[in-house]
């Protein structure tokens, strides 16, 4: 008679199949948008951790992250080799430290989870409350990369209706402890699944809650997306060529509102005080507008003076806003000391932008108040929503071009939409070559123009006022439930030391 054959699990390592679920976690975000592989690759880490110690914990969620983090954000080599100028091998070297780098987050997390956790049901809470703050300090540790928090996935209704109540990292822990519930459940835990089952009964109803209101007359808003790639818009001579094609894409408009994306003019507010600011501002007078643009606040002719990525508004009131969040190495050098000579590889140009400190107030136009924000600061709630309420609608500009083809400009999107949700408030989004979109304020996608090529999306942006309870609260309140279940847990573990060990 033939014996059952055994796999030799205790033989068998385990950090691959973690990797391989850090890597299918990259189909709950955009384009894939697979919210339910979230909880999934999550349950598998999970259950991976629960028997093994620090050091082995660490290296799965190593693993687990280096998968999420290879496959979500490649497009890092993409701008450093094609775009930057960079040699091929010190891209991929300098985009394998980053991906390790965040990585390390993940396997912190973990190894953290391993020395607290207690075998008993509060280890699925604890196992989500760290996850979720590991996400929390790698958005704000050396300034950030809040890519690709698992929170993001939930940007499909109904799951998005809760964007207002608890944000991105309420949905992180949302989406994490379900499939953490899950795993006990399979293990004869079934009791775990009520608040799953709960939430999923209560997740429905969410989306008739209104938390803010109209206010005011809906805004004609054309959304201008000129498609200038990187290798021209920088180039001596063609800032020309530039504008006629934004004023002849201009011209086939008829919004109120008119935006033009990140530096659509690559040059000095200084340079364009004489002709092309002043023509600006007569087109706008003549026909009743108002226009938003990307250029370069700052004087050539000042070595030493502030230069900022901003936007320039012209209409009935005119004004700036300024990036306050720059993305280091593209737009800033850390540590110039140290580092100058990266740039002389980079070729990036414009790297030497000035960071805005302080808020920023509303820009007005007829009907509504402008929240702005550029490019990668939409990954920022609080600096999304420092300007509300006063704002009634938001706007963000950027030039994702620098990432070709990749998935870079499918995520920032997705991003976008969470924040809309957070916010309670329409978000107009113009892009270089795309994704031009408008987002309705409960996070969905109304209209969206194709990307890589130019053309013009006119829309009916509606300003809304009021505040959610994501807008009073920020991420405090989800922070503090979470730091209260890592204390909880921690005094747990102590309270079990023999006496003789405390």
């Amino acid at each position: 008679m033939l014996k059952k054959a055994k796999w030799p699990v205790s033989g068998f390592p385990r950090w691959p199949v973690a990797f391989l679920a850090g890597a299918a976690l990259n189909l709950a975000f955009a384009p894939y948008r697979q919210p339910w592989v979230a909880p999934l690759a999550l349950a598998i880490l999970y259950a991976l951790l629960k028997t093994v110690a620090g050091r082995p914990a660490f290296i799965r969620g190593l693993a687990f992250g280096a998968g999420l983090f290879a496959f979500g954000v490649p497009w890092i080599y993409l701008t450093l080799a094609r775009f930057g100028g960079m040699p091929a091998p010190l891209a991929a070297l300098a985009c394998a430290l980053f991906i390790a780098i965040l990585a390390s987050y993940a396997g912190l997390a973990c190894a953290a989870f391993a020395r607290l956790r207690g075998g008993d049901s509060l280890d699925p809470w604890l196992f989500a409350a760290i996850w979720v703050l590991g996400e929390w300090v790698r958005g704000v540790f050396l300034t950030g990369f809040p890519w690709l928090d698992v929170g993001y996935a939930a940007s499909l209704p109904p799951l998005m209706a809760w964007a207002p109540l608890v944000g991105v990292l309420g949905l992180s822990f949302i989406l994490t402890v379900s499939g953490a519930l899950a795993v006990e459940a399979l293990r004869g835990r079934r009791r775990g699944l009520l608040p799953v089952l709960l939430l999923l009964g209560v997740t429905p109803a969410l989306a008739g809650l209104t938390f803010v209101h109209r206010a005011g007359a809906p805004v004609t808003t054309s959304l201008v997306q000129g498609d200038v790639l990187p290798t021209i818009k920088w180039r001596p001579g063609t800032l020309r060529m530039i504008i006629r094609r934004y004023l002849r894409l201009t011209a086939k408009s008829d919004g109120h509102l008119v935006i033009w994306p990140e530096t659509a003019i690559p040059t000095y507010s200084h340079q364009l005080r004489r002709r092309f600011i002043p023509y600006m501002q007569r087109l706008a007078r003549a026909g009743g507008r108002h226009f938003l643009f990307g250029l370069i606040e700052g004087n050539a002719d000042d070595p030493n003076g502030p230069v900022y990525n901003a936007v320039m508004s012209i209409g009935r009131h005119d004004g700036f806003y300024r990036k306050r969040h720059l993305v280091p190495f593209g737009e800033y050098l850390p540590w110039p000391a140290l580092l100058n000579p990266v740039l002389d590889v980079l070729h990036i140009p414009m790297a030497s932008f000035t960071p805005w400190h302080g808020a920023e107030p509303p820009l007005p136009i007829a009907h509504a108040r402008i929240g702005a924000s550029i490019c990668y600061e939409v990954a920022y709630g609080p600096l999304v929503t420092q300007g509300l309420p006063g704002a009634t609608l938001l706007v963000n500009v950027s030039d994702d071009s620098w990432y070709g083809h990749s998935n870079e400009a499918a995520q920032q999107l997705q991003i976008a939409q969470l924040r809309a949700a957070e916010a309670g408030r329409d978000m107009a989004i113009a892009t270089n070559d795309g994704i031009t979109a408008l987002i309705g304020h409960t996070g969905q996608i109304r209209a969206e123009l194709a990307p890589f090529r130019e053309g013009v999306l006119t829309v009916v942006a509606q300003p809304y006022a009021g505040l959610t309870p994501y807008d009073r609260l920020g991420d405090r309140g989800v922070l503090a439930a979470l730091s209260l279940i890592v204390a909880v847990a921690g005094w747990r573990r102590r309270r079990a030391r023999p006496s003789s060990l405390r």
